[in-house]
């Protein structure tokens, strides 16, 4: 049903299917989303193999535009009276990412910086599925999207910020 030699009817075809038992799982009380996922699952073989290729692009579309709609649902003056918590919180993340790379990268023998490069390329990582799995609490907890968006907003910048300082830190050890 699914099985067809043309990439876009092969992608009308598993979006077709997609949206099939996500109204489905809808008119059983059960999430959309749910639907959809569990049919991602079902795809196995050739087909799925086919499918990853031929939706890339259409998935990371997809997936900026979800994130652009959770942008829009946070007042960026909800943001102000999180923030404190949400640095606190995303200074808490940042050392025990930096310790896990440190202690990760240790394990292989790496030296001294390449165990704080390892620390830093873990910071700015897992954030967005912080803000997925914050959705439905939202709704229970009003200031949960605002910290969550405050929250990713700290971590995106101090990432590659951490990342750059270790290797200009590295670089000027190195010349003396």
């Amino acid at each position: 049903m699914v099985h067809s030699t043309d990439p876009e009817q092969l992608l009308l075809r598993v979006f077709g299917l997609t949206l099939l038992v996500a109204g489905l799982a809808e008119l059983v009380n059960a999430s959309a989303a749910v639907g959809a996922f569990l049919f991602g699952l079902a795809l196995t073989g050739q087909v799925a193999d086919r499918t990853r290729r031929v939706i890339a692009p259409l998935r990371d579309l997809f997936a900026t535009v979800f994130f652009f709609g959770i942008g829009l649902s946070v007042d960026p003056s909800d943001i102000v009276p999180v923030l404190p918590v949400a640095l606190a919180v995303a200074a808490a993340g940042t050392a025990t990412k930096m310790a896990t790379g440190w202690f990760a990268a240790a394990r292989d023998g790496a030296g001294t910086w390449a165990r704080l490069r390892a620390g830093s390329a873990l910071i700015a990582r897992g954030e967005f599925s912080l803000v997925i799995a914050s959705l439905p609490a939202a709704v229970t907890y009003p200031r949960l999207g605002p910290f969550t968006a405050a929250f990713v907003i700290v971590a995106a910048i101090a990432g590659p910020v951490i990342a750059r300082l270790v290797d200009v830190v590295e670089a000027r050890a190195r010349v003396r």
